[in-house]
């Protein structure tokens, strides 16, 4: 601590030695500890990036603010700490709606009646995927149906999916399901956030889909990102080239990418209780014809019933 006072920079302490001697060490000093050589540069890295970008901003580009709707996501977290748990999956999608971030629309139904009444309205071909604050993973549980054609379909899909889910998982509290209309085309992104214990709010981006096992990256930087933040964590990416039309592909709407990252990064620092947020995927399509979440996860911290107003 002394090296930090004295020369007014940032340290990262690696270590290699017990984990009970590790968390004391985390525990005692208010500085970073690592305990792998690539995590210890990697920080540094970032933390170079952030206080760079920093200064940047200052004397140069302004981080874009959105309107939103604040008052209507305060008032969906604070419904979820007030009953003890993370956002639903209908409630995730809210909270990016809320926030200008184009979703595929969705209904939620607690029945397998609602859910074809809900598929009819919207038309065929659709998804049924399961709500329950106890299942992050819906995919691993058989909790996702696609490309369901007719009602039939769907009331088959619905029974299936519940008593698959109740076979492994007995005690589960499931909500109902949200039905959503197929989305094809384009391709599939990642795009999410976590509050660092270091530096705070953190946006990531990263290739989805079949590229996900042959990429196996993410782009990083710390909110709040400008535009030429965005554009360069897209760059980053080695699938990028895939965006903008390499391979036989046509060109993606980077542009619409960009404005989804700048309104999550607004999002993560608007609300610091949001501790992990996952949109998988996030479908981009052509240029000039933008992006849909299709599914999304947020994690949100308790209640410490110190948030402030929402003006």
């Amino acid at each position: 601590m002394e090296m930090v006072y004295r020369y007014d920079k940032p340290i990262a302490y690696y270590v290699s030695t017990t984990a009970q001697e590790v968390n004391y060490l985390r525990q005692t000093y208010g500085f970073p500890i690592f305990t792998a050589v690539v995590e210890t540069i990697r920080a540094m890295e970032m933390s170079y990036r952030h206080y760079s970008r920093l200064q940047e901003i200052r004397s140069a580009e302004q981080t874009p603010t959105y309107e939103v709707d604040r008052k209507a996501v305060r008032k969906i977290i604070n419904h979820a700490q007030s009953e003890q748990r993370d956002l639903l999956l209908s409630e995730s999608m809210q909270v990016l709606g809320h926030y200008g971030i184009p979703t595929a629309a969705g209904v939620t139904a607690a029945t397998m009646q609602e859910a074809r009444a809900a598929a009819e309205q919207m038309g065929y071909p659709v998804a049924i995927k399961v709500i329950s604050e106890q299942i992050s993973h819906k995919s691993d549980v058989g909790g996702v149906q696609l490309n369901l054609r007719n009602g039939p379909a769907v009331e088959e899909a619905f029974e299936d999916m519940l008593l698959r889910i109740h076979q492994f998982y007995p005690e589960v509290k499931i909500d109902g399901v949200l039905v959503q209309p197929m989305v094809t085309g384009g391709q599939e992104l990642i795009l999410g956030g976590r509050q660092d214990p270091n530096f705070g709010p953190v946006v990531l981006i990263g290739l989805g889909g079949i590229f996900v096992e042959v990429f196996e990256e993410v782009a990083l930087r710390v909110a709040p990102i400008t535009h030429l933040e965005a554009f360069e964590m897209i760059d980053e990416l080695r699938g990028a080239p895939i965006l903008k039309g390499a391979r036989g592909h046509k060109p993606s709407d980077i542009g619409a990418v960009v404005e989804a990252l700048l309104r999550l990064s607004q999002l993560l620092i608007d609300f610091p209780e949001i501790r992990e947020l996952d949109i998988n995927p996030l479908r981009v399509f052509q240029e000039n014809n933008g992006c849909r979440a299709l599914d999304a996860r947020i994690m949100i911290q308790p209640s410490n019933d110190t948030q402030p107003p929402v003006p």
